[in-house]
């Protein structure tokens, strides 16, 4: 992140399916005891959550990252947000 670089994961999503993915890293997020790397994933052209457990692999390449910032990350994926109960 520190070097502005794509970098490229292995990543195998909840349903189980692995890709390769060319992402520019925007920053590390913890929420609701889960960590997240969240970026722009070249693939789907948009800013991604990626959890962090399921990236199998990472390389940093040669590629400059195009300069999305924090300002783009949004709201966490549904299964991010933290669950309250009745009457919370």
């Amino acid at each position: 992140m520190a070097e502005q670089r794509v970098i490229r994961i292995r990543y195998t999503s909840g349903n189980g399916a692995t890709t390769n993915r060319d992402v520019e890293p925007v920053l590390f997020a913890s929420t609701n005891g889960q960590w997240y790397l969240i970026g722009w994933c070249q693939m789907r052209d948009a800013m991604r959550w990626f959890t962090v457990s399921r990236i199998e692999q990472a390389t940093v390449t040669k590629a400059a990252c195009t300069g999305h910032t924090i300002h783009e990350v949004g709201e966490p994926p549904t299964n991010a947000r933290p669950v309250h109960g009745h009457g919370e």
